[in-house]
């Protein structure tokens, strides 16, 4: 799917928030998708681009974007180098 990723928290029961630290690849663009609940995302290297409802949104390193997973997204890493984020999904 264009990442890898790591659970921060993969041992916490009864979790409300789930952190991962997550490489993100430069790849073709792919259906969007939507789901239960919110999303939060830190750019910690690298450059990533996030479409949201069709609007298209290029963060770089120290970025940060919180947004509900409702909302139609696709994110990917810009450019043609991978990309580091952190990310906390709630449902």
């Amino acid at each position: 799917f264009g990442y890898e990723y790591e659970s921060l928290a993969p041992k916490k029961k009864g979790k409300n928030m789930e952190p991962f630290l997550v490489t993100l690849y430069p790849m073709d663009r792919l259906q969007a998708s939507s789901h239960e609940g919110q999303e939060f995302m830190y750019v910690l290297e690298g450059s990533v681009e996030i479409t949201l409802e069709g609007k298209i949104h290029v963060l770089s390193k120290g970025d940060a974007i919180y947004y509900d997973s409702n909302d139609n997204h696709f994110v990917r890493a810009h450019g043609d180098k991978p990309a580091k984020i952190i990310a906390v999904l709630s449902s």
